[in-house]
């Protein structure tokens, strides 16, 4: 007879809901919960199959739709990011490990932290290198804030998304709030 996992119960709790992170970061800046992230990977010349199951996919330096949404990540990546279950479910069903195409969950190993406001073009040089272009709604690019690897998306003038290992979070709500109260005195 099978015994029942005694730690299958456990899940991971929003981000919102742990520590003081939340008290970290200033009005401008918030956490995306919940959060799905889907990798979507495929060996060269296989990108058929991402494109019948997750379309259109975006070049580089750019990012498609709204919630969800794919971002170009590398050649034979894309990052699929948004807030509900069920199109995240169902690209990890269209795309089970073992094709030339396939589909991994990293969302439990990622937070999304949103920044909005008037003052966001004075912000990001504080925060991102100079060689970083987000000036238009719609660029995505892999960057580095305080020396930690992020993933940022310009949806508009005034908001933008900074996806990051959770591992980092409290670090990177430290720079956040530094950086927004350095553009304000």
């Amino acid at each position: 007879m099978a015994t029942a996992d005694p730690i299958d119960f456990l899940r991971p709790l929003p981000r919102v809901q742990l520590g003081t992170l939340a008290s970290l970061l200033p009005a401008e800046v918030c956490i995306v919960e919940p959060l799905r992230v889907v990798t979507l990977r495929c060996l060269p010349g296989s990108d058929a199959a991402l494109a019948a199951a997750a379309s259109p996919l975006p070049g580089p330096s750019s990012f498609t739709g709204k919630d969800p949404l794919l971002v170009w990540r590398s050649p034979g990546e894309w990052l699929h990011i948004g807030t509900r279950d069920e199109a995240a479910d169902a690209l990890l069903q269209a795309l089970l490990p073992g094709g030339s195409a396939h589909a991994t969950d990293l969302s439990a190993g990622l937070i999304l932290f949103e920044l909005r406001g008037p003052a966001l073009d004075a912000l990001l040089p504080r925060l991102l290198d100079a060689s970083v272009q987000l000036a238009e709604p719609g660029q995505g690019t892999r960057a580095r804030l305080a020396d930690i690897a992020v993933v940022a998306l310009r949806h508009a003038p005034d908001r933008l998304w900074l996806l990051a290992d959770r591992a980092n979070d409290h670090y990177l709500a430290h720079w956040l709030a530094y950086a927004t109260n350095a553009i304000r005195s």
